[in-house]
């Protein structure tokens, strides 16, 4: 069993985040610069809304638009947009657009309800971050940034070579705020060409 309660997410707590998520986010961002004070950022599958809670003490003006399953609680940003609903779903992606027309980067922190069992929660996860890969291809601008966590696993290189077709630069990162335990990992993806599979 991991500790929880360790330092990171004693820090979160003390600091006001939502989770230990803020501090991944925060490192990736100093080290890849995914977004900056004019990004137009959407948080694909956003609850509990850790990542926009981060992405909305650099960004002020422009909008920022998180989608989830689960209603988003305590975001009284007047920046922030929340579209309560599932990606696959084409009018969830309407709405989104309405709120904007396209995203300087889309990032997300999502990962599917665990089983325990480390093969089935690593395809549940490639299965998830291909939906959000799809829906982020209908609303990324040419050049724009893509940040998605990934539980690790055998067909990891599989999916990574299908993202790659489309960035033009693709890394994979431990931030130092993940469990020692955990198996996620987070893939970096800049410079998007506008290309589809």
């Amino acid at each position: 069993m991991y500790n929880r309660k360790d330092a990171f997410y004693r820090k979160a707590k003390k600091e006001g985040y939502k989770s230990r998520a803020a501090y991944k986010l925060t490192e990736l961002n100093k080290k890849y610069a995914l977004y900056n004070p004019n990004s137009r950022v959407l948080d694909a599958g956003c609850s509990p809304g850790g990542w926009s809670q981060i992405v909305l003490e650099t960004v002020k003006k422009q909008p920022v638009v998180g989608v989830d399953l689960i209603q988003v609680e305590g975001m009284g940003h007047p920046n922030f947009h929340f579209v309560l609903g599932d990606l696959t779903d084409n009018e969830v992606l309407l709405r989104v657009l309405a709120v904007c027309p396209e995203f300087d980067t889309v990032l997300s922190d999502a990962a599917p309800n665990t089983s325990g069992t480390k093969l089935l929660d690593h395809v549940n996860s490639c299965d998830l971050v291909k939906i959000i890969f799809d829906f982020t291809k209908k609303v990324l601008r040419k050049n724009g940034n893509f940040c998605f966590k990934l539980f690790d696993g055998e067909d990891t290189q599989e999916l990574l070579k299908a993202v790659r077709k489309c960035f033009s630069m693709v890394k994979v990162i431990r931030p130092s705020a993940t469990r020692k335990s955990s198996f996620e990992i987070y893939v970096v993806c800049k410079g998007y060409t506008g290309e589809k599979e």
